[in-house]
């Protein structure tokens, strides 16, 4: 059984496309022409996509609302006064 070449045939015409010249060149400089475009789109896709979850954000505090203190007793949700922040003050 024959074995098959380790280099594909490629025609002289595929020689002078970009693709062809961008495979030479990847070989030589993989960080440059893979890597770096690599890292540049991350970044722009973070620094585009800050606003957009800003906008998120905003938009779910505004449907959360402060609850006046009236409103708790009347849903009847009973909060301790003197319980804040997770500390404890005695009563006066």
């Amino acid at each position: 059984m024959p074995t098959f070449q380790s280099k594909p045939f490629r025609s002289s015409a595929w020689e002078s496309t970009v693709a062809a010249k961008y495979r030479r060149h990847l070989k030589r400089h993989p960080f440059a022409l893979f890597g770096l475009p690599f890292i540049l789109t991350m970044l722009a896709g973070a620094f585009f996509l800050t606003p957009a979850q800003a906008l998120r954000y905003e938009r779910h505090d505004r449907k959360v609302r402060k609850v006046k203190r009236r409103e708790l007793f009347l849903y009847r949700v009973y909060v301790n006064v003197n319980f804040v922040n997770g500390l404890t003050f005695p009563k006066i």
